[in-house]
């Protein structure tokens, strides 16, 4: 008695050929949801907005502020929220580093003053003579302080002589500067320091200073600091109020709750040019054209740095994803992963390294989902067939397994407060695998089973559940209602896109334009079965045993499952009552 049955269902192992996979291996995993052990369909994606920016396949970053506004660029951006007020936003990549505050953006850097101070000294003084020096810095209306200008000459002063400063320069128009705050020198048993004794408007030139010695504040915070320098980009946020970005083969670090501030004097050098970043606890992982580096501090001016002695460099800056618990990036031998426990290739038992490069790595578009690996691509196998969805390669097991979807992004961004990924299609942004939205298809394909002898499999039973859940029927009716809505909001205009060139090449699939399609909660299922490569059979029948067609023998099989239903078992056997007692 023969009998095969597919129980805990897989993802797929490239590396191994199909005859040689484990049993409920797959030969190829489309959709297929696969952490109960029975097969479930991924969600649709969730139609959340549309952008007008740029042209379809040209986006390459996407983000949604506080306010729910989505920023869209088309190159590769950095964006995090900052360690200071709650609306601030920090970005690289765009030109210049920059901030964007209540929907309004600015330059990150500040200019310092151009020039230093004038110190005069007047009236009648008695005592000891002191010498005094003065500099002066330029403070924004986010509190943000710049370095100080060059310091003055050095004077001589008494008590009872008041000191006027002169030549404060004025910060330069269109800035958000608004004030300046003046320091002067004093001298103590632990030496000299600047301190501050003034506040005044940026619109002054000049100050008079008749500070008493006793009335003298804090030091001067921003002696040793600089602004972001304009080719910066790569930025990540790190515990302690630091940032972090790069320059070539320069680490940069900012001052810690300052991300105006970036001290020269905090910058590490690599051996490599450095192409991305991430960061788990208190360590950064650097990504370079070499070697990776780890590095490790609580505070910028005690960072260590520690080359990893492994050659993966990293091939594609948008491939890099924060797992969470590790980074993870695509090299020339397969995906690297970096956490606490070192440096490893997880792709290694998955495929070779040729079946690896031939997906087209430095291409990817990836992302992180529910603590998963996954990365669009585009390529054409050694078969010539061209290639297009994404993998989501499960690093959460003992083994690392992957299975695919038929969804590509051009961009991606995964929101770490509810846990959501979103795709930026075209000129569409998508919710993945939203509670919201109705089932796909999936397809699941089985490993090439090989029988001692050539048999003939008589009944097949499929086990599964057609039942629609109570989010999904809510969530189709509102798909359904939303779609009409916005079909009805467009129908009116002069164009919707679908007459002959009126749109641009591939903004929308052959035959289709800006209408929504309608989605239904019908459930299908259909079931192949090929028997020395030919298919012999489809069964679309659930709960209920089928027969199979007969007069044939043969000893490769393989099963192939397409549905938007639940699967938890699919069982062939020889006869009727063989089927039964496999049960």
């Amino acid at each position: 008695m023969t009998i095969i049955k597919l129980i805990g269902f897989q993802g797929e192992v490239p590396r191994i050929v199909s005859r040689l996979l484990p049993e409920a291996a797959a030969a190829s995993a489309v959709n297929a949801r696969l952490e109960t052990g029975s097969l479930t369909p991924y969600r649709k994606p969730k139609f959340v907005a549309r952008q007008s920016q740029f042209a379809a396949g040209t986006v390459k970053t996407i983000y949604r502020d506080l306010a729910r506004n989505w920023l869209v660029w088309d190159k590769q951006v950095y964006v995090t929220p900052g360690p200071v007020a709650a609306d601030r936003l920090y970005y690289m990549g765009d030109g210049a580093p920059k901030m964007r505050v209540a929907g309004v953006t600015y330059p990150l850097a500040l200019p310092f003053p151009a020039t230093k101070p004038t110190a005069t000294p007047s009236g009648a003084g008695s005592g000891d003579i002191f010498t005094r020096v003065y500099v002066y810095t330029y403070v924004s209306v986010f509190d943000e302080e710049t370095e100080p200008s060059a310091a003055s000459s050095a004077i001589n002063w008494q008590a009872g002589q008041t000191v006027t400063l002169t030549n404060l320069s004025l910060p330069p128009n269109g800035t958000r500067i608004n004030r300046m705050r003046i320091y002067r020198s004093q001298t103590s048993l632990s030496g000299t320091d600047l301190y501050f004794i003034a506040e005044i408007a940026a619109s002054t030139t000049t100050f008079v200073d008749n500070v008493p010695l006793n009335q003298q504040n804090e030091p001067i915070p921003s002696l040793d600091w600089n602004a972001p320098p304009d080719g910066l980009t790569g930025l990540i946020a790190l515990s302690n109020g630091m940032m972090a970005a790069f320059r070539g083969k320069e680490l940069w670090f900012c001052e810690p709750w300052r991300p105006h501030a970036w001290p020269e004097s905090y910058m590490l050098t690599m051996a490599y040019d450095i192409v991305g970043l991430g960061a788990f606890g208190t360590t950064i992982v650097v990504a370079t054209k070499g070697q990776p580096y780890m590095v490790n501090g609580t505070s910028p001016d005690a960072m260590a740095e520690e080359k990893i002695e492994l050659n993966l460099p990293c091939i594609n800056p948008r491939g890099i994803v924060d797992l969470g618990y590790a980074i993870a990036y695509p090299s020339t031998d397969g995906l690297a992963v970096i956490s606490s426990a070192g440096a490893r290739v997880v792709t290694d038992n998955l495929m070779t390294r040729n079946q690896w490069l031939r997906t087209a790595p430095d291409r990817f578009v990836a992302c992180q989902f529910f603590g998963r690996y996954f990365a669009s691509y585009e390529y054409v196998d050694p078969d010539g067939r061209a290639l297009v969805g994404s993998f989501i390669i499960d690093l959460t097991g003992q083994e690392a397994f992957m299975h695919r979807v038929s969804t590509k992004a051009d961009a991606t961004w995964y929101d770490l407060a509810t846990g959501t990924m979103y795709l930026c299609m075209g000129t569409d942004i998508y919710e993945w695998d939203s509670i919201e939205a109705p089932s796909d298809i999936l397809v699941w394909k089985s490993k090439q089973f090989v029988v001692a002898r050539p048999t003939n499999f008589g009944a097949i039973l499929i086990e599964g559940s057609t039942l629609v859940s109570a989010e999904e029927d809510a969530a189709v009716s509102a798909a359904i209602q939303a779609a009409i809505t916005y079909n009805a909001s467009i129908y009116a205009r002069p164009s919707i896109g679908g007459e002959m060139n009126g749109s641009a090449f591939n903004d929308f699939p052959i035959d289709g334009d800006m209408m929504m399609v309608i989605p239904t909660a019908d459930r299908y299922v259909s079931v192949a079965i090929y028997a020395d490569g030919k298919l012999v059979a489809t069964v679309d029948r659930l709960n209920r045993m089928a027969r199979l067609p007969g007069g044939f023998l043969a000893r490769t099989w393989e099963i192939e499952v397409s549905t938007n239903a639940d699967i938890a078992q699919v069982t062939l056997a020889g006869t009727g009552a063989e089927l039964a007692g496999a049960q």
